[in-house]
């Protein structure tokens, strides 16, 4: 977090001392972006979102299931009133 409120600081003083200063600031944000810190926290983040997958699929079969269930029962509707217009 320090180092997005640092490039955002960095990039209005940058702004505010022309081309040499956003300059700096381009160089400050490419520094933070390469940064081990920056990389430990990207790590950790996708290590966070690849440890929700399976919940996501377990989401998605139970999602699937409700809607086999719904159009299971539409489809018996409306054979029934099928048939009743049939007859």
């Amino acid at each position: 977090m320090e180092a997005l409120i640092g490039f955002a600081v960095g990039y209005w003083v940058g702004t505010r001392h022309g081309r040499e200063g956003l300059g700096r600031a381009l160089g400050t944000a490419r520094e933070i972006w390469e940064s081990p810190e920056t990389r430990r926290a990207l790590g950790e983040g996708l290590s966070a979102l690849q440890g929700l997958t399976p919940v996501a699929e377990a989401m998605k079969k139970q999602r699937d299931a409700r809607g086999a269930i719904i159009s299971g029962v539409i489809d018996e509707i409306m054979a029934r009133r099928n048939a009743r217009q049939a007859a």
